[in-house]
């Protein structure tokens, strides 16, 4: 009877190791989109740690480190423009190291809450003169000027 039994848990093992022993697929990670309805404006919501494939926006970064850096920024048309929080909730001077962006324009364009090390890019269109503050900090401002 012991041999019954030493064979049910061997079948018992390698039952239960095939199914472990494939890696699972797994699909892409997908950043969150988010469309506006302003014509201009088409905001592209994404986190650090996951990886997308965008097009490059080294040179139409924002990094916000208590402040828009660069403040004011000039694109062409078409243009992506990311922003980059850059706070740390390390920082005791910091009270509060999220950020929210939102535009002036007719349909409020607002980003999602920024934590530490996320981002938020926004696709411009149209020309323009297109002025932003950070809800959660309102002193904070700037301006992007699509030609």
């Amino acid at each position: 009877m012991k041999p019954v039994f030493i064979l049910l848990g061997l079948i018992l093992i390698s039952l239960l190791g095939c199914g472990c022993s494939q890696p699972a697929t797994s699909l892409p990670p997908v950043a969150p989109a988010v469309t506006s309805t302003a014509e201009q404006l088409v905001p592209v919501i994404t986190s650090s740690p996951v990886q997308t494939k965008t097009p490059s926006v080294s040179d139409n970064t924002i990094t916000i480190r208590r402040t828009f850096d660069p403040v004011n920024i000039t694109v062409k048309a078409g243009a992506t423009v990311r922003w980059v929080n850059g706070d740390s909730t390390e920082d005791p001077a910091l009270y509060n190291p999220t950020h929210r962006i939102q535009f002036a324009d007719a349909d409020k364009t607002t980003s999602p809450v920024l934590s530490p090390a996320q981002s938020w890019s926004l696709i411009f269109r149209s020309t323009g003169v297109f002025t932003y503050t950070d809800i959660v900090h309102k002193d904070m401002q700037g301006t992007v000027t699509v030609e």
